[in-house]
């Protein structure tokens, strides 16, 4: 039997097919394997290692946020490769194709399916799906494959029902057979030590592989802690994984190496000892990795990955979480000028890890592996995929599916509806569930790391303005202030299409009118931002925000520096809430100096903002009706069309009514 396998680019869809390999190679040492990955991946280095040929084929995940240069290099690639397999595939002859999903996977899977239309293949196609939130490319193979497998039930909403099988998720047999003594052993451990295993996937973690060193001052007051810190290999220009973190070790003062309490590796080959001997784990929330720790019954504290398809780390270290046995700590966005980037909390990741280790908050459930981890997954992928060899149908399955589980809108503008109706529920920010806040806290901080131009849906970082405003999270007032005072100029490209500056004018704006507003801070870092986004932001709806805020929260503080020079500004709309602003804060008669000057302004708005700022002033004190009784008629009522004139015509009567009702309670 010949078997082909693909699948790659993390360990998530590594790992599931060579388990399923080893298996089908100890029942049949006969069959013949090729396994399809990706050059410079993890399937690189792994595959060989277990003795499997390997291939390659070009290949690259589907583009997010969506534009048309992406698209055009993703599809230029996916049919490039798409080439390359049916290469692999015509000299290969696969009887059986299994696929673990990822971008990987899709050349194999099209070029197949492109070969068994014209008669050139007649393999079967086994696809593994192993998230709850199935990525576009895999939905897109499941209709070339003969069988389903998944990993969580509520992923077959996205494929065919007739084919759909749910196996669980796979774990080698040497996690499971690993002995703690004998482990410790090997690694050189105590029977005494705390061992804290961090491993952020395997390619690594930026944010993570960062916080472990800078927690490390704090973590080394634990009595007895081993921290054994998994960096991945990953290696681009702007970060190295091994140097930066061997960099940052050493500015912390820290030595490592074996027989030291913290001790950093490239990569573990033999990761089974590593959780055997482990007592914590700190690690993404990816279906594999939490199955693996179900597996071993350990404790975890999930980091999940904000740029995963569909965000289904998220929902899988919610669900752990709810379970038992795990903590999540969010990433959360932060100034690295002039970038927003995603990081993670040092101290809370060590605040965790103490309460772990010495306090024992978060012990293991005895339901905390339920819904990860199945001790017959391998046997039950290997029944389908007998199936298939053999030509035998399976049953369908009658599934019921249950709700998406993260409960979110997927556009994010509809999340902004959602997010407004829970906190308005709620009875404000402070009336959500502690955990239930820190989630969306930690939406808004994604949607803010977003960089894309062209975002479809439209304004991911305009919505993540939004939510910070909407669930008063003051920690990103900062953030948000350094955003609207950024000066960093747009690409050439980005300023072809109307862009100026990195942070675009319509993000600037919504900071003023969301983020700022629904944030009440009075201070002076506040003022200063709106004070220079009023007198020096070239987009005219920034100055029109500042204006408008600063007349309603600063009041007389600001008129004669700011709003008075506003009325001469070039833009309309910002000279229309200045002189609004006038009228709701200006606390001199002299004020009126100003409003005369517009009572014949060729601009009707203009002058029917002088009328409702005169009746402001009227109803504050500020103005005697005998300051203006003779000069209501002079303020030119006319418009150019037929519709303004109506409401301007109102003003002025609504102010003439309220003069008179003035001058007969003074007599």
């Amino acid at each position: 039997m010949k078997y082909l396998l693909t699948g790659g680019a993390t360990g998530g869809h590594v790992y599931p097919a060579l388990a399923v390999a080893d298996e089908l190679r100890r029942e049949d040492p006969e069959a013949e394997f090729v396994y399809v990955g990706l050059r410079g991946r993890i399937e690189a280095r792994i595959v060989p290692h277990r003795g499997y040929s390997l291939h390659f084929v070009r290949s690259r995940p589907f583009p997010r946020p969506l534009s048309i240069p992406a698209l055009i290099a993703f599809a230029a690639t996916l049919a490039i490769g798409c080439i390359s397999a049916a290469r692999i595939l015509l000299q290969f002859r696969p009887e059986v194709i299994i696929s673990t999903g990822g971008f990987v996977s899709a050349p194999i899977i099209f070029a197949s399916g492109l070969l068994r239309k014209i008669g050139f293949s007649g393999a079967r196609v086994f696809l593994y799906e192993p998230n709850a939130l199935p990525g576009l490319l895999n939905r897109a193979a499941g209709r070339l494959a003969d069988r389903i497998g998944l990993a969580f039930e509520e992923a077959g909403r996205w494929f065919d029902m007739k084919r759909v099988c749910v196996v669980g998720h796979p774990v080698r047999s040497e996690i499971l057979r690993a002995e703690r003594r004998e482990s410790r052993g090997i690694l050189e451990l105590s029977d005494s030590a705390k061992v804290v295993l961090v491993v952020g996937g395997s390619g690594g973690s930026k944010s993570m592989n960062r916080a472990v060193v800078e927690a490390l001052p704090l973590l080394q007051r634990i009595p007895d802690i081993v921290i054994l810190h998994v960096t991945g290999t990953y290696r681009a220009a702007d970060y190295d994984a091994v140097v930066d973190t061997e960099a940052r070790a050493r500015v912390a003062g820290v030595a490592e190496g074996d027989g030291a309490w913290y001790r950093r590796f490239d990569y573990v080959d033999d990761i089974q000892h590593a959780y055997a001997a482990a007592d914590l784990v700190v690690c993404r929330a990816g279906a594999a990795t939490l199955t693996e720790i179900s597996a071993r019954k350990l404790p975890g504290i999930l980091i999940p990955l904000p740029a995963a398809a569909e965000d289904h780390q998220a929902a899988n270290a919610r669900d752990m979480e709810r379970r038992g046995g795990a903590r999540v700590l969010y990433e959360q966005a932060r100034w690295d000028g002039p970038r927003v980037v995603s990081c993670v909390d040092s101290e809370r990741l060590a605040r965790l890890v103490e309460e772990g280790l010495v306090e024992g908050c978060y012990g293991v459930s005895p339901h905390g592996a339920d819904g990860f981890y199945r001790a017959d997954s391998l046997e039950l992928i290997l029944s389908e995929i007998g199936n298939l060899a053999s030509v035998r149908r399976s049953l369908p399955l009658r599934l019921e599916f249950p709700a998406q589980r993260t409960g979110l809108p997927e556009n994010p503008n509809a999340l902004v509806r959602f997010v407004s109706q829970k906190v308005e529920e709620a009875g404000g920010p402070a009336g959500l569930d502690e955990r239930e806040h820190a989630y969306l806290c930690y939406q808004a901080d994604r949607l803010l790391c977003s960089e894309g131009w062209f975002e479809i849906p439209m304004g991911m970082r305009n919505v993540g303005v939004k939510l910070v405003g909407i669930l008063q999270n003051r920690q990103r007032l900062p953030l948000l202030l350094n955003m609207l005072n950024d000066r960093t100029p747009a690409s050439l490209v980005q300023r072809f299409t109307g862009g100026d500056y990195l942070h675009p004018g319509i993000l600037r704006r919504n900071i003023i009118e969301y983020g700022l507003r629904l944030l009440p801070d009075d201070g002076d870092e506040v003022f200063a931002a709106l004070s220079r986004a009023l007198t020096e932001d070239p987009y005219f709806e920034v100055r029109a925000a500042a204006a408008e805020l600063l007349g309603e929260r600063f009041g007389e503080r600001c008129i004669e520096a700011l709003i008075r020079p506003a009325l001469r500004d070039r833009s309309p709309r910002v000279v229309v809430q200045a002189i609004r602003a006038l009228g709701k804060v200006a606390g001199h008669a002299d004020v009126m100096d100003e409003l005369r000057l517009m009572y014949e302004h060729p601009d009707w708005q203009y002058r029917l903002e002088v009328v409702r700022a005169i009746a402001k002033l009227l109803d504050r004190g500020i103005v005697a009706p005998s300051d203006v009784a003779g000069e209501v008629d002079e303020i030119l009522s006319t418009a150019p069309s037929f519709e303004p004139t109506f409401p301007l015509r109102d003003g002025l009567r609504t102010l003439s009514a309220k003069l008179h009702h003035r001058e007969q309670t003074d007599d």
